[in-house]
């Protein structure tokens, strides 16, 4: 009886921790009129749609990681570059009016 009962708790509050967006809200609603396979085969096919979608982000995320390192002596040119042009353009720019501000 107490295994029960503890069994029970845990469902319940995992349950209620799963968050509840539209398509939670989609399951739920198909598991009520349909049934409860229609309910959980709803459910794997939101998981796995959410699976496809971490796995396409996580992919393509290496892919810019590697282009990135695999380019990264052209950047540091290019930054390098940049920085040398803001540094020569604080150097030659004329100093700001002081009768303004004091």
């Amino acid at each position: 009886m107490l295994l029960t009962a503890l069994l029970k708790g845990f469902t319940i509050g995992f349950l209620i921790a799963a968050p509840v967006g539209p398509i939670g809200i989609l399951c739920i609603r198909r598991t009520l009129v349909q049934g409860r396979s229609i309910g959980f085969i709803s459910g794997l096919g939101a998981a796995t749609a959410d699976a496809v979608y971490g796995c396409i982000a996580g992919l393509g995320l290496t892919l810019i990681m590697n282009y990135l390192v695999e380019q990264s002596s052209r950047f540091q040119l290019f930054g390098g570059i940049f920085l040398c042009y803001l540094g020569l353009r604080t150097l030659f720019s004329s100093p700001p009016d002081r009768a303004h501000g004091r």
